[in-house]
């Protein structure tokens, strides 16, 4: 009882965690989820989930309710940073998502590393520069209109970042002129604007939840260096640019600290899945 207990209470930690990065710009709750040795484990669960509906629910509810938990407890904060410390934050935030590779790429090669991989890579970075090419052809350049439908839009594009570990759909959500806006809408508890988002989300983890488990199982070496090529690209997109200044000094401190900080926590991450049972 006292396992299964702890067991409860874990699982809503990791899931207050995947929360806080699928609101944090620059983080990927898939990514947290992998690290923190969940993700295949839900992957699993929501697709076999009518197979064993009482123990998949009791494993995906804490996970669930943690993961509002600090969706909630993070949007007003990462709103007043993205408001009065935009670029200090965004050097921040890169530096976190760049910590994260070097983990990233050693589950990537965990069957081992193949050249062709790359062009898995190349075509993670067409996908981005075709999707900046579309959205100034649709948009002239201008942000988004953010409305019911762009919110539901918003939805699919998260559950995507969280559904494929790697993806910082947050960062397309920012070149799209979206992100603040849905932070806003959270921090005001706009429910018409939420719905649409659960919407999106919903819809869009029951469509491709397994193919993307799919994917992952047959064609792994693959699957990860797309990722990779998306996120690049993303970063290409929001990259905040470079002037001498005092600013641009703390700006790569940030940066170097935010590498740091999750290249360390994957760094123990690892060390502990490795420990003996």
């Amino acid at each position: 009882m006292n396992e299964r207990r702890n067991g409860f209470w874990m699982r809503l930690l990791k899931g207050a965690i995947i929360g806080i990065a699928a609101i944090l710009p620059g983080a990927s709750g898939g990514v947290i989820a992998v690290s923190m040795g969940v993700y295949r484990p839900v992957i699993n669960a929501v697709v076999g989930f009518f197979k064993a509906v009482r123990r998949n629910a009791l494993f995906l509810l804490p996970l669930g309710l943690g993961g509002v938990v600090g969706l909630f407890a993070t949007s007003r904060l990462v709103e007043w940073l993205m408001l009065n410390w935009k670029m200090p934050v965004m050097y921040a935030l890169i530096g976190l998502v760049l910590g994260g590779i070097p983990s990233f790429l050693k589950e990537a090669n965990r069957n081992g590393f193949k050249k062709r991989y790359l062009f898995g890579t190349a075509f993670g970075i067409a996908l981005v520069l075709l999707f900046a090419a579309g959205d100034k052809l649709v948009t002239g350049g201008e942000i988004w209109p953010f409305n019911g439908w762009t919110a539901a839009l918003a939805g699919v594009l998260i559950a995507l970042g969280t559904v494929i570990p790697g993806i910082s759909t947050s960062f397309i959500l920012m070149y799209m002129g979206l992100y603040e806006p849905l932070l806003s809408a959270l921090n005001h508890f706009d429910i018409p604007i939420m719905a649409c988002v659960a919407a999106g989300a919903g819809i869009t983890v029951l469509a491709t939840i397994t193919l993307v488990k799919r994917m992952f199982d047959r064609h792994h070496g693959y699957a990860y260096y797309t990722v990779l090529g998306l996120l690049a690209g993303s970063i290409a997109l929001i990259f905040p640019g470079f002037t001498w200044s005092l600013t641009q000094a703390l700006c790569i401190a940030l940066l170097a600290g935010g590498f740091a900080a999750t290249y360390f926590i994957c760094r123990a991450t690892d060390a502990e899945e490795k420990e003996p049972a």
